[in-house]
């Protein structure tokens, strides 16, 4: 076996075993958590970068916050999935009272066999499905400080936040906002929807919310701010497949989000 093989068979060896404990404190967890921090670091996208994870999480020591929401999509399109998966698991047990890992639409077997995790697991089934049971117990979004709405994709329409269950995750994973008014069929796929400015307000209002921030698209600048400041998108992943585009992670003290940028 070469050394990058050897390398690798260990870092699925490390997730294999620290999938039990990990479970049961995701099945803890509620579809969406409510946390009421001083300060909170929000991460996007990651997609198997190993380094922009290791960086963030330095950020983190560096800046001193302890409270730390990732918004999905650890894994495929890069190579480190694995890597990535073991080092989040560990924090998350390490600080499950600082350390909170949403569920993007990429934590899905589906994707993992499409998109590159599968062959990085050596295409193991049976490991690829105890990965899918643990996805599946992952919370789907969060409320910060009641006025914060986080999720990795967006909204099902105008509903209270109190209907969202892990079962019914799809859309929160998979939606995207649009500029078009209502909620519209996406380019993604027949059963994801587009949803409008009208849709946020409308979300915002119901829920007694401030703003959404989500993950889920790549974007040139890391960073994109819709609707006059009411939906924030982040994404993590520097240089995503070769595309060139700079990442980006959020810093919110109270009400306040500011946005640091980085390159590969």
């Amino acid at each position: 076996m070469s050394l990058t093989g050897f390398r690798k068979a260990r870092a699925k060896e490390e997730l294999r075993l620290i999938l039990p404990k990990i479970n049961e404190v995701l099945e803890s967890e509620s579809a969406v958590l409510r946390i009421e921090p001083d300060s909170i670091m929000l991460i996007g996208d990651i997609h198997g970068n190993l380094d922009a994870l290791e960086f963030v999480t330095r950020m983190r020591e560096k800046l001193g916050y302890k409270k730390i929401l990732f918004l999905g999509d650890y894994v495929d399109r890069g190579m480190q999935g694995t890597e990535v998966l073991t080092k989040l698991f560990q924090l998350k047990l390490e600080e499950p009272e600082n350390v909170f890992l949403l569920r993007g639409n990429h934590e899905t077997i589906d994707m993992n066999i499409y998109y590159g995790f599968f062959e990085e697991i050596g295409f193991d089934r049976d490991f690829l499905l105890d990965i899918g049971r643990t996805y599946e117990r992952m919370p789907v979004a969060a409320v910060i400080s009641g006025h914060t709405f986080c999720v990795h994709g967006g909204i099902n329409g105008t509903e209270n936040i109190d209907t969202i269950t892990k079962e019914g995750a799809f859309p929160y994973l998979w939606n995207d906002p649009s500029e078009r008014p209502g909620m519209i069929t996406s380019s993604r796929g027949s059963t994801v929807r587009e949803f409008g400015p009208d849709i946020v307000d409308g979300f915002l209002e119901r829920n007694g919310l401030k703003r959404i921030i989500r993950g889920h698209t790549a974007i040139r600048t890391g960073y994109e701010w819709w609707f006059d400041g009411k939906l924030l998108s982040l994404f993590s992943c520097p240089d995503y497949v070769g595309l060139g585009n700079a990442a980006a992670f959020g810093l919110m003290k109270r009400e306040e989000v500011n946005i640091i940028t980085f390159e590969s």
